[in-house]
């Protein structure tokens, strides 16, 4: 069951992450679901909420980054499990790449096991401790995130907003 969610969350998460970058057309309905509500925050953070033909509802946040080019970092939750997932269409993260690292203000906040799954990196276990510690020690501010040879830099303002309006997300989709 979790491998299923886990593969629902990459899809779901890679097309939340497109979104913020202005998603290409003609993604496929299973992936993104039936939308139930978007809301924008301060600092450039979309959530969303999306319901899929199995029932699942899922909510997801995410901001777009542009350095070193045009990426998406995205959280998403349904229940108690949580992916984090960076989704990078012009430089994908290499095979193999089995963690993603956090460094703020010059020290690693966290680091999770990760996989990659085409243009995604994200989180391995949806059901691990590891996400959302990771997300609870995030502040916001200039974060650099790694994944093997590749990485990424964004500035989390505007998090704590984001992380409300998860929250919030998530009641609804109770």
């Amino acid at each position: 069951m979790t491998r299923t969610i886990v593969t629902r969350f990459f899809a779901l998460a890679a097309t939340a992450a497109l979104a913020v970058l202005a998603a290409e057309p003609g993604l496929p309905a299973q992936a993104q679901g039936v939308l139930q509500g978007a809301w924008r925050t301060d600092g450039g953070w979309l959530t969303e909420l999306r319901t899929h033909p199995d029932g699942a509802r899922v909510c997801s946040t995410g901001k777009a980054g542009t350095t070193p080019h045009g990426f998406g970092f995205t959280v998403v939750k349904s229940g108690d499990e949580t992916v984090v997932m960076v989704v990078d269409q012009t430089q994908p993260p290499a095979p193999g790449t089995d963690a993603l690292a956090f460094v703020q203000g010059g020290r690693t906040v966290g680091t999770i096991p990760a996989q990659v799954t085409g243009p995604a990196v994200g989180s391995r276990d949806a059901n691990g401790a590891e996400a959302p510690r990771l997300l609870a020690g995030l502040a916001p501010g200039p974060v650099t995130i790694a994944a093997g040879d590749r990485r990424w830099e964004l500035d989390l303002a505007g998090l704590p907003a984001a992380r409300a309006a998860l929250d919030r997300c998530l009641e609804r989709a109770k």
